[in-house]
């Protein structure tokens, strides 16, 4: 049975390579190149960060950019710090990208952010720098929310495990925010060893996939990898943790989640079993962290001879329907292939392809296709990076023969070459940084400062956190409640000048309003 099944998987392999039509291998000669994440840019092309290695030599970090078709347009590698790794990006409307990851500084390891312009230029980068991080500190996922601001997801392991798991609020300027920790061992000793895989965002809310050790109901001296979920709101307030089904003995991880509706998330990850046997895990819960139970893909409904089958990124074809590339474990050897399955764990399709490494994820592309990433082995042994685009039907899709205009958001054309990240600023006080509701909290209001005061020909009225705000108007009155000055107030701006000539000396009140609400006040001294 066994031989049969492997010259089924090799003639299935040979069929889709011999018709396959999209698909583009990114290697350099002698050395391994990886990737470890990737986006599509806002010109149809592809961004990718990850890391080569020459033999035995410290591995380097790079970005590459790739037109629609993955041909190499440009590459840039990472110097300075040396120890450095890069595990996630973004992008921002204006074209320019966010790596997040982490660094080394005098052996502790260290968050890093920094952002690239368009034309793949340094513009600024930050390292967080804490003796708290005894073990490892490390971003491990990043986005941009709805308010324009840097969503970092922090991973810190050290020996108290009390907070590891932490978000770090940005600008997109590169000013730090807050920061908040989550699932914190002071709020619920029986967790351990709490580690975040991704941050998703559903509308204004998120969610924390990852896994902790926790203990049985029954047993708390033994702890148990779970698959794990935090609920966290619009305003970084914690709502739920969900060590997922405790009282079912699930074992394992969660990587990701996606939403099935309005109420219900589904999270993916996987589900330990005896020795090798590993399902794919397919985990349902509503808003408010309340388990709605689980299903898993089973070994058996794959094939006789699958030892285990997982999967670590998803994405959503309809309603009904999501495509996943899976990895699965045949008489003690690992092939890579794709998914199509439902809520319920039933396969719709599946395609198993040979030769493929590393790890894969996926992407919905502008055209509605899928842009898969794997590894592969080239004729020396060294790992090479293999793009391959498939429809909602696993179908190679053809190239992409339209023309397109490649970093039209640069004047001049892109070389390949070097990006120096030795001049990061070294954030050491991290734990001065407000919460989010401290944060919050102090840009609801705009201060206002009024100089010289008393005044007698003008005044100059300061403002604060005006860039929060929207439709707001200063409004000046006298002590009868007359106005007597109003003008508009731009976001973002931060003074005016007011003619007092022709008022009569005495006290005033200045008042802003944003929305029609009053949000800041001072008085006015006219001598």
């Amino acid at each position: 049975m066994k031989k049969l099944l492997l010259i089924f998987l090799i003639v299935h392999t040979f069929l889709a390579a011999t018709t396959q039509k999209w698909g583009k291998t990114i290697g350099f000669p002698n050395r391994s190149d990886w990737a470890h994440d990737i986006f599509e840019y806002y010109d149809r092309g592809y961004f990718l960060v990850g890391g080569y290695q020459y033999n035995n030599q410290l591995p380097r970090n790079w970005n590459i950019k790739t037109d629609v078709n993955a041909n190499v347009l440009w590459d840039k590698t990472l110097i300075n710090p040396p120890e450095l790794i890069i595990s996630k990006t973004t992008t921002d409307s204006e074209g320019n990208t966010y790596l997040c990851g982490r660094t080394t500084i005098d052996s502790y390891s260290c968050p890093l952010l920094t952002k690239l312009n368009p034309c793949g230029q340094i513009e600024w980068c930050r390292m967080f720098y804490d003796t708290y991080f005894t073990i490892e500190g490390a971003a491990v996922d990043i986005l941009i929310n709805n308010n324009n601001e840097i969503i970092l997801l922090v991973f810190v392991q050290n020996e108290d495990q009390v907070d590891q798991i932490f978000l770090f609020g940005y600008t997109t300027d590169g000013e730090y925010l807050w920061k908040q920790a989550y699932a914190s061992k002071n709020d619920y000793p029986q967790i351990a060893a709490a580690a975040p895989r991704s941050l998703i965002s559903f509308n204004n809310d998120y969610i924390i996939s990852g896994f902790c050790y926790w203990p049985f109901p029954d047993d708390p001296n033994h702890f148990w990898l779970r698959p794990f979920f935090i609920g966290v709101d619009s305003l970084f307030n914690e709502k739920w943790i969900l060590p997922f089904a405790v009282m079912d003995s699930v074992f394992g991880e969660a990587y990701s989640a996606i939403k099935i509706n309005d109420t219900i998330i589904m999270g993916v990850g996987m589900r330990w079993l005896n020795g090798n046997n590993k399902n794919t895990l397919l985990m349902f819960f509503d808003n408010n962290g309340a388990e709605k139970g689980f299903h898993q893909i089973e070994n058996e409904t794959i094939g006789p001879e699958i030892d285990f089958n997982g999967i670590s990124d998803i994405e959503k074809i309809n309603d009904s329907l999501f495509i996943s590339p899976c990895y699965l474990g045949i008489n003690g050897e690992l092939f890579f292939g794709e998914f199509i399955f439902d809520t319920l764990g039933t396969l719709y399709k599946s395609v198993i392809r040979e030769n493929y490494t590393g790890n894969n994820f996926i992407i919905r592309t502008t055209d509605n296709n899928y842009l898969i990433k794997v590894g592969i082995e080239d004729i020396n042994g060294n790992n090479d990076i293999y793009l391959y685009k498939v429809n909602d039907n696993l179908e190679m899709v053809p190239f992409d023969t339209n023309q397109y205009t490649y970093d039209s958001l640069c004047p001049e054309p892109i070389p390949s070459g070097s990006i120096n990240l030795g001049d990061c600023d070294l954030i050491t006080d991290i734990g001065e940084l407000p919460s989010p509701q401290e944060y919050y909290a102090s840009i609801k209001t705009i201060p206002i400062t009024a100089f010289p005061n008393p005044a007698e020909t003008d005044i100059t009225l300061a403002f604060q956190n005006t860039d929060h705000h929207t439709n707001m108007r200063l409004e000046c009155f006298n002590i009868y409640g007359q106005q007597v000055h109003t003008e508009k107030i731009w976001k973002g701006q931060q003074e005016t000048r007011i003619d007092l000539r022709g008022w009569a000396k005495g006290l005033y009140f200045a008042v802003v309003k944003s929305e029609g609400k009053v949000v800041g006040r001072c008085k006015i001294v006219v001598k």
